[in-house]
C-alpha cells in the first residue's frame, strides 16, 4: 500500500510541476532504471520501489600520477567491463572521476575527459546499471607527491603522488610531503592542502564546487545517474575532529545547493556524502553536524572496511561495523550506502567474510560498491606497496608488470554475485539468502546467478517470469499488497 501511495505522490509532483518520469530500460535483459529517489528511509525510484544498489568502483577514468613512467596507473576501460559486470548481477558502478582532469586549468571544463564520462555512463547503462559520479581523490592530490631525491625529516619516508586535486588547487603552503610509514594522509602537505581547501583559499573550494556545478547540469536529465558522490575520504585537515566535521558539513551544505541550483527544471539526483577519512581507518569518526545536511535526496556513505584494511583488523567487526554506520546516520534520517567496501586478502581463505558482509548487506536492506574492479600495475596503491612485479587487483587480476589479465577471483566472484532484488514494490520488510518479502504494488526485479533455472515460489506475485540472461537470471513479475519470492 505504502507503494501505491508514493507513486501516486511522485506522479502527481511531476503533473503539478510539468516534469516527466525518466526511464532508462537497459538492453539486453530487459532491467529498468528509473531515476532515484529517497522514500520512507530507503533508496527509491520514482516509479515507487525500493532498490538495492550493489555493484564495483571502476578507477578506469581516475587521474592517477604516473608514479612509475613505464607502468599504466589505470587499465583500459571499455563496454565488455560493464557486461561482465552485468553477469556477476551489479546494478551500479560507482565511477571515479578526478577533478585534475575535469579542471585541468583554473575555470576550464574539458570536454575530452567530458566525453569519455558519457561514453561510459551510456555504457553502464546500456547493460542495466546505474552510475555514481564520484569526485574521488586520495591524499589530495598527483602534486603530493615528493619530488625525486628529497630528503625527509627523520622518522619520515618520501611520498607518491595520487589523484584528485589538479596542481594549481595544491596549496601546501610549503609542507612537507613525507610522510610517516608510508601512511600518506600522514604527509603534514595533505592536511595543510586541505585546509586550505576547507578554508577556501585564494578560492579553491568555490572552483570544486562550480566544477560540481558544471556536471550536474551536464547529466541533469539522465536517470542512469544513479547521484553524486561528492568528495572521495576527505581528510580532516588541520582541525580537531569536532571542528573537522563541522567544515566537511559546510563543504556539503555549499556544494548540494550548486547543485540542486544546476538541476533546476529537472528531477534531482542523489546526494551522497561521506565521513572523513578517519573512518575508513579506523571504523568510526565524527560526522557533518544535521544541521548542514538537509537535503532530502541525501544518503550517507561511510566505506566500511572492518576485518579488511582498519588499523585494528578486529575492530570492528563487520557486523559492528554496520551497526556504527547505521546508528551515524540516525540523526540524518537519511539511507546509508557504502560507497566502498573489499579488499580483502586472499578470495580463498577471506571469501567467509564477503559472504558475511553480504549477509549483513541483506539483513539491514542495504546495497554497496565492492573496491575494485581492476587495479593497474602503476597505480598508486600498487607502487606504494612496491608491487609493481606481483599480481594486482582481488576481484579481476591482472598480472604485472605485463598487465595481462588472470581472470576473476573465484572466491570473491561468487558472494558478489549472490541473488537479490534489484528493485521491488513499495517497503521491502526482509532480505535473506533465500528470498525476501514486502509490501507494495508494481513490477519487482530480482537477480538471480548461475545457469541453473532457480526454482521459486511466490505469493501475490503475478505474471512472474524468468528469464536467462548473461550470468544468471533475471526474474520479473507484478506484486500486490503483502507479497513473498523465496528460493529452494
Amino acid at each position: 500500500m505504502r507503494g501505491r501511495v508514493l507513486a501516486s505522490v511522485v506522479a502527481a509532483a511531476l503533473l503539478f510541476t510539468g516534469l516527466t518520469v525518466r526511464e532508462a530500460t537497459a538492453e539486453p535483459g530487459g532491467w529498468t532504471l528509473p531515476q532515484l529517489t529517497v522514500a520512507n528511509g530507503a533508496i527509491a525510484d520514482v516509479t515507487g520501489r525500493t532498490v538495492l544498489l550493489r555493484g564495483v568502483n571502476v578507477n578506469q577514468l581516475n587521474d592517477y600520477a604516473q608514479n612509475d613512467p613505464a607502468l599504466p596507473a589505470v587499465a583500459p576501460l571499455d563496454r565488455t567491463d560493464f557486461a561482465q559486470m552485468a553477469e556477476l548481477g551489479f546494478n551500479v558502478v560507482r565511477l571515479n572521476l578526478a577533478w585534475s582532469a575535469l579542471e585541468p586549468t583554473p575555470g576550464a571544463f574539458d570536454p575530452a575527459y567530458l566525453a569519455r564520462i558519457h561514453t561510459a555512463v551510456d555504457d553502464a547503462k546500456a547493460n542495466g546499471l546505474y552510475t555514481v559520479l564520484d569526485m574521488h581523490q586520495d591524499a589530495w592530490g598527483k602534486a603530493v607527491g615528493s619530488p625525486k631525491g628529497q630528503s625527509c625529516p627523520p622518522f619520515m619516508k618520501p611520498g607518491i603522488g595520487w589523484d584528485g586535486a589538479p596542481a594549481w588547487a595544491t596549496l601546501t603552503d610549503g609542507w612537507t610531503t613525507c610522510n610517516f610509514g608510508g601512511v600518506r594522509e600522514t604527509a603534514p602537505a595533505v592536511a595543510r592542502a586541505f585546509q586550505n581547501f576547507y578554508d577556501d583559499t585564494q578560492g579553491i573550494q568555490g572552483h570544486l564546487v562550480d566544477t560540481w556545478a558544471k556536471l550536474a547540469a551536464e547529466f541533469k536529465d539522465e536517470p542512469a545517474i544513479a547521484g553524486y558522490d561528492l568528495l572521495n575520504e576527505p581528510n580532516p585537515g588541520l582541525r580537531d575532529p569536532f571542528s573537522a566535521a563541522d567544515q566537511l558539513g559546510r563543504y556539503y551544505q555549499r556544494v548540494i545547493a550548486a547543485i540542486r541550483q544546476a538541476e533546476r527544471g529537472s528531477l534531482p539526483h542523489l546526494a551522497i556524502f561521506e565521513p572523513s577519512a578517519i573512518w575508513s581507518a579506523i571504523g568510526i569518526d565524527a560526522t557533518p553536524p544535521a544541521h548542514y545536511i538537509t537535503d532530502p535526496l541525501a544518503v550517507f556513505s561511510p566505506h566500511l572496511y572492518s576485518e579488511s584494511i582498519n588499523i585494528v583488523n578486529a575492530f570492528p567487526t563487520i557486523e559492528v561495523g554496520f551497526k556504527i554506520a547505521l546508528d551515524a546516520a540516525v540523526k540524518y534520517r537519511v539511507p546509508v550506502w557504502s560507497g566502498e567496501w573489499g579488499w580483502f586478502g586472499d578470495p580463498s581463505s577471506d571469501a567467509a567474510k564477503v559472504d558475511r558482509f553480504v549477509d549483513q548487506l541483506d539483513a539491514n536492506r542495504m546495497g554497496g560498491s565492492w573496491w575494485s574492479w581492476k587495479q593497474a600495475c602503476g597505480d598508486p596503491h600498487t607502487v606504494r606497496d612496491g608491487n609493481t612485479n606481483k599480481p594486482q587487483g582481488n576481484l579481476n587480476r591482472i598480472s604485472c608488470p605485463s598487465g595481462a589479465s588472470l581472470g576473476q577471483a573465484a572466491g570473491y566472484a561468487r558472494p558478489l554475485a549472490r541473488a537479490y532484488p534489484r528493485a521491488v514494490p513499495g517497503t521491502l520488510s526482509t532480505v535473506g539468502a533465500t528470498g525476501f518479502t514486502g509490501t507494495g504494488t508494481g513490477r519487482v526485479e530480482v537477480w538471480y546467478p548461475g545457469s541453473a533455472r532457480p526454482n521459486v515460489q511466490s505469493t501475490n506475485v503475478s505474471d512472474l517470469t524468468l528469464t536467462q540472461v548473461a550470468g544468471g537470471w533475471q526474474l520479473t513479475g507484478n506484486t500486490v499488497g503483502s507479497y513473498s519470492i523465496k528460493q529452494s
